[in-house]
């Protein structure tokens, strides 16, 4: 065993905490299942993009005539890159005696917290900007229709020309697709999988609520730095070494007719 003998920890050490790091987030997160992802420079500290809100009627266009731009419809936003992390100590005892799991599994809490968060943010943006809703009758719980429910938010997606093919979901819900529709003999969650839909479950969306998209064109997560480790930074005073897990992201909607929100399910 390597023993410390300076405020420096060995750069084996620091990697393995880094391909920590990036192994659980990749395990945690599912947000990044719900959008596209798009790297703009590290530096960035805003996004810029465009909304889009559809498109008009589309004219016939004589030869030699110029192709009309007012068709498009969007608005010119601008989004704050946003930073988001978690820190942790590593004691100079925890090194010098091996313990490399509590190592590693301070690393495996922090990245996961991080990765939440992200999942956080993301799942709020589609929320906070669906452009179409549904609201079931009942509760999935009781005596509610979840196959009804997310076909009616199929319908509306489809009515403005895109194809749904995630279903997000809070873990109460997913679980009552494991109900048994009385005519057709069969779960809810079997009936659900025939729409050709995914399901993706996330305590991160509040129970009751779900959301139906068209992965492809909803939205958009710009990632400046994405996970990473920073440090460590050496602290006399408890002798420990700090290190931040963080990343530096916006997730925006770009085209809110894209998602469907189901309410009261």
């Amino acid at each position: 065993m390597v023993m410390i003998t300076s405020e420096v920890l060995p750069a084996e050490l620091l990697q393995a905490i880094s391909d920590v790091v990036v192994q659980e987030a990749r395990a945690v997160r599912v947000g990044r299942q719900l959008v596209q992802i798009e790297k703009v420079d590290r530096g960035a500290q805003t996004y810029k993009y465009r909304k889009f809100t559809g498109f008009t009627t589309v004219e016939e266009i004589p030869e030699g005539s110029e192709f009309p731009l007012e068709g498009v419809t969007y608005s010119e936003e601008t989004a704050s890159i946003k930073k988001i992390g978690k820190a942790f100590y590593i004691t100079k005892e925890e090194y010098m005696a091996n313990k490399l799991h509590s190592i590693a599994q301070l690393a495996r809490d922090a990245a996961e917290v991080v990765a939440l968060k992200e999942d956080e943010l993301i799942i709020n943006e589609l929320v906070s900007d669906a452009g179409q809703s549904v609201t079931a009758d009942a509760t999935w719980d009781t005596t509610g229709d979840p196959y009804d429910d997310v076909s009616d938010a199929l319908t509306k997606l489809e009515a403005n020309n895109y194809k749904g093919d995630v279903l997000v979901l809070h873990p109460n819900e997913a679980g009552d697709l494991r109900r048994i529709d009385s005519d057709a003999h069969t779960s809810y969650r079997e009936l659900i999988d025939g729409l050709g839909l995914k399901v993706v479950a996330t305590p991160k969306l509040t129970t009751g609520t779900g959301l139906l998209l068209d992965t492809k064109r909803a939205g958009v997560l710009a990632v400046a730095e994405d996970i990473t480790v920073e440090g460590p930074e050496y602290r006399q005073s408890n002798q420990s070494y700090l290190v931040n897990v963080y990343e530096r992201i916006v997730p925006v909607c770009r085209i809110a007719n894209a998602v469907c929100k189901l309410s009261g399910i």
